[in-house]
């Protein structure tokens, strides 16, 4: 790992588009609800969505900028799911935390590596 890349490597076929839903929900409510704060977090979120960043299949080469674009769309789509998780099946629940956990992870470990305190 180096601080400039961090390699993901989705365990499901579920997960990529679990995040790339993810960003796309995002994306259509960040006028009204402000998910990202800045343009270039806009600019990654667009790029992962619609963009061969996120395969189904294969490692995920991602820099610590679209690790944290993933982190805050991942606590906002926490949050919002939150009131209906009851409704969602286990066996997709648990691939979706396991990927959403390990992006967090991620982008922890690339900012403590940097010298950054993570937010």
């Amino acid at each position: 790992m180096s601080a400039d890349v961090f390699t993901i490597e989705p365990q499901w076929i579920v997960q990529a588009p679990h995040l790339r839903c993810t960003l796309k929900r995002a994306l259509a409510l960040q006028a009204t609800q402000n998910v990202w704060s800045g343009t270039e977090h806009i600019n990654n979120a667009v790029a992962m969505a619609y963009g061969d960043q996120l395969p189904d299949s294969g490692r995920w080469e991602l820099t610590r900028s679209q690790l944290r674009t993933l982190k805050i769309a991942i606590e906002w789509r926490r949050a919002k799911r939150a009131a209906s998780d009851n409704k969602t099946a286990p066996d997709i629940l648990e691939p979706w935390t396991q990927i959403e956990d390990e992006v967090i992870a991620a982008y922890r470990a690339v900012s403590n590596e940097a010298g950054l305190y993570w937010i």
